[in-house]
C-alpha cells in the first residue's frame, strides 16, 4: 500500500537575503519611505507609525547599546507592552548579533510561574524593556530569581545619535536569532533555538505558499511574544516588503469589529487567527455593524493554531458574504514554533477542503471517508509543505511511515526544523532526532500532532499527548469538547477541557465547562449535566465520569488561544478549580 509521506519541490536557488541583519539593512533601504509598522492602541486611532527608515535607525542606535554592553550571541529577554517600541528592540537584538527572546512582563509584585520558567532557563545577559516594565519586575517577586547577573537596559534611554557606532556583527546562517518559547499547551514552555537559516526558509516558505509580494498589507491584533503573531504578522511583512497594522489583543477582545473596521479601512490583504476568533466574531458583531465593513481587499484569511472547523468558516462565510467575504479568501494552515512557524499551507487562490470520516473509526486510528449526510466528523485539510520540506504520517511506537487510511504522528523535515530546545539535550534527541525505521539515516521533527494524509492534503485529528484512552478506544479530547459546547445555550463557546486521569480502576474522563457570564446567576446544572452526557454518549458511545461546570474565565489558555490541558488536569487533581455545579455530587 502506498505509504502516506508528501514532499516538496527545492527552491528558491537564491534568497532575498542569507540571514536577517542582511534582510534588515537590505530592505531598510530599499523601502526607507514606506510604513512598515502601525500601532492603534484602542484598536481603531494611529497612535505610532514608523517608516522601514525609522524603525532601521532607532533600531540601530538600540543594538549599539547593546554592543556596548554584551557580546555576540548574548540572550537578549525582551518585556514590552504591544507597540512599535517591542518590534524595534526586537530588530536591534538581531542587528546586535545576540538573540531575541520575546516574553509577556510578568505582573507586578505577583509571582508568574511561566515567566520565571522562561527567565530561569533562557538566563539572559540583557533584559531590554521599557522603565517602568522594568522598574516593576526589579519590585516583583522572582522567588529565588537573582536578577544581578543581569543587565537592564531601558528603551526610553538609549540615545538616537547611538546608531553611528553600530557595528556588523558577521552573522552566519547557522547563528542563532531568536529563542522562541512554545507555548506550553502540554507542560513547561520549552526554548525553540530558531537560526537565521531556520528564519529565512520559513518565511520563504509563508511568501510563496500566501503567494505574497511587497503590496503586503497585514493587519494583527494577535500577542506579539507568540509564532503566530510574531513571525506571521510582523516579521514576514517586513521580509516581503509591506505595512503591519497592528493593535493589543484587548482591542479584539472587547470590540471584534476594530479587527474587521481595520480590514475595511486599510484595505489589508492578509490577516488571521485562530478558530474562536470567527465564532467570537459571528457572535459578537451585529448585522448593522456588517453593513459597513468591505473584506473584498483580503487574499488571505488564515486559520490556525487550533482545530479549523468547517462550521466555523462557513458560519464566518455565511455572515459576512455581504461585506464583500468570499469563502476562497479562508486560508488553512498547520505549523508550530519547532519549525518556526509554517509546516503546510494549500492552493491560496481555492476554497477551504474538507473530509468527512466516520468518528468510530476514526478513535481506532483509522480514516474511513463517509457521506457528508452520515453521521461522522468533517475535517479541514490544511495543504502541504513547501520548499523542500517533507511530511510524514509515521505510526508513534515502531517509527513506520504508515499506508493511506491510517492515522500516526505528523513528522516533518527540512530547512525550517529549528535546532532543538534550549538547554534540553534528552528532548532535543528525542523530538528533532527521529529515526523512520527505512531512514536511518534521516532526521525528522516528531509534532507530537496526529494526522493523516488524503488527497495530497494533510489533515490534522488530534495531539498525541493528549489523547484520552478508555477501554483500549483513543478518544480525541478537541471532539469531545466540541460535543458538549453545543449542547446547551448556558455553556460558553471555545471554554471547555476534556482529559482523562488514570486510578485504579482504569482511564477516566473529565470535562471541565465554563458557564456563559449571562447564566451563572441562574441555570438548570441537572438539564446541564444531562445534556453533556447525551451529547458525549450520542456523537462517542461514552460517558463522562467527572463534570465540572465552571465560572467564565476558568480555562487556561496558552498565548495563542490553545486550551492548556495538561495544566487544566493539574488544576483539576488540586482542587484548585471554582466550581459551580458537578457530577457525581460532592458529599
Amino acid at each position: 500500500m502506498t505509504k502516506q509521506i508528501l514532499h516538496s519541490k527545492e527552491g528558491p536557488r537564491e534568497y532575498p537575503a542569507d540571514d536577517m541583519v542582511s534582510l534588515l539593512l537590505q530592505n531598510g533601504a530599499k523601502y526607507a519611505e514606506k510604513d512598515q509598522l502601525i500601532f492603534l492602541e484602542d484598536g481603531t486611532d494611529e497612535t505610532q507609525k514608523d517608516t522601514y527608515a525609522e524603525v532601521l535607525s532607532k533600531a540601530k542606535a538600540i543594538a549599539a547599546r547593546l554592543q556596548s554592553t554584551g557580546e555576540k550571541g548574548n540572550h537578549v529577554l525582551l518585556l514590552f507592552p504591544p507597540g512599535n517600541a517591542f518590534m524595534i528592540s526586537f530588530y536591534a537584538t538581531i542587528l546586535a548579533g545576540m538573540v531575541a527572546i520575546p516574553a509577556y512582563p510578568p505582573r507586578k509584585r505577583k509571582l508568574d510561574p511561566r515567566f520565571l520558567s522562561i527567565l530561569n532557563d533562557a538566563r539572559p545577559k540583557i533584559i531590554l524593556g521599557t522603565e517602568t516594565i522594568l522598574r516593576d519586575l526589579q519590585q516583583a517577586d522572582l522567588g529565588e530569581t537573582d536578577l544581578g547577573n543581569m543587565q537592564l537596559v531601558a528603551y526610553e534611554s538609549v540615545e538616537l545619535d547611538l546608531r553611528d557606532r553600530w557595528v556588523d556583527p558577521k552573522i552566519s546562517k547557522d547563528d542563532l536569532v531568536l529563542l522562541q518559547y512554545t507555548s506550553g499547551s502540554t507542560g513547561k514552555p520549552k526554548g525553540t533555538m530558531v537560526s537565521h537559516g531556520n528564519m529565512i526558509h520559513n518565511l520563504e516558505c509563508i511568501y510563496q505558499s500566501f503567494n505574497f509580494d511587497e503590496n503586503l498589507i497585514v493587519c494583527s491584533w494577535l500577542p506579539s511574544f507568540h509564532d503566530m503573531g510574531l513571525v506571521g504578522n510582523l516579521i514576514e511583512p517586513t521580509y516581503a516588503g509591506g505595512t503591519t497594522i497592528y493593535m493589543p489583543p484587548i482591542a479584539f477582545i472587547k470590540n471584534p469589529l476594530n479587527w474587521l473596521k481595520v480590514i475595511t479601512d486599510y484595505k489589508v490583504t492578509c490577516t488571521g487567527a485562530p478558530n474562536f476568533a470567527y465564532d467570537y466574531c459571528v457572535e459578537k458583531i451585529n448585522e448593522q455593524d456588517i453593513e459597513s465593513l468591505d473584506l473584498s481587499s483580503l487574499t488571505i484569511l488564515y486559520s490556525g493554531s487550533e482545530s479549523v472547523r468547517e462550521e466555523t468558516l462557513k458560519k464566518f462565510h455565511s455572515t459576512f458574504a455581504r461585506a464583500g467575504f468570499s469563502i476562497n479568501q479562508f486560508f488553512p494552515v498547520y505549523g508550530m514554533a519547532e519549525t518556526v512557524l509554517l509546516i503546510s499551507g494549500g492552493d491560496y487562490k481555492a476554497a477551504p477542503v474538507y473530509t468527512h470520516v466516520d468518528i468510530q473509526s476514526l478513535e481506532k486510528n483509522k480514516v474511513v471517508v463517509t457521506d457528508k449526510g452520515s453521521s461522522g466528523r468533517s475535517l479541514t485539510g490544511c495543504g502541504f509543505p513547501w520548499i523542500g520540506e517533507s511530511v510524514a504520517i509515521v505510526h508513534p511506537e515502531n517509527h513506520r511511515i504508515l499506508p493511506y487510511g491510517e492515522i500516526g504522528e505528523i513528522w516533518t523535515r527540512g530547512g525550517s526544523v529549528t535546532q532543538g530546545y534550549w538547554n534540553k539535550p534528552e528532548e532535543t534527541e528525542s523530538v528533532f532526532k527521529a529515526k523512520i525505521d527505512t531512514d536511518p539515516e534521516g532526521e525528522w521533527l516528531r509534532t507530537g500532532d496526529l494526522g493523516f494524509i488524503h488527497e495530497g492534503q494533510l489533515y490534522i485529528s488530534g495531539r498525541l499527548k493528549d489523547l484520552v484512552i478508555i477501554r483500549g478506544i483513543n478518544y480525541f479530547p478537541n471532539d469531545i469538547e466540541h460535543s458538549v459546547e453545543k449542547c446547551h445555550p448556558a455553556l460558553r463557546q471555545n471554554a471547555n477541557a476534556a482529559f482523562s486521569i488514570d486510578i485504579e480502576d482504569g482511564e477516566k474522563l473529565v470535562v471541565i465547562q465554563e458557564v456563559e457570564r449571562s447564566h451563572m446567576r441562574d441555570f438548570d446544572e441537572h438539564e446541564i449535566i444531562e445534556n453533556i452526557q447525551q451529547a458525549i454518549f450520542a456523537d462517542h458511545n461514552i460517558q463522562a465520569d467527572v463534570i465540572l461546570l465552571t465560572r467564565f474565565g476558568s480555562i487556561k489558555k496558552t498565548s495563542s488561544g490553545k486550551t492548556q490541558r495538561f495544566a487544566m488536569r493539574n488544576a483539576y487533581l488540586n482542587d484548585e478549580l471554582d466550581v459551580l455545579a458537578c457530577w457525581p455530587p460532592r458529599s
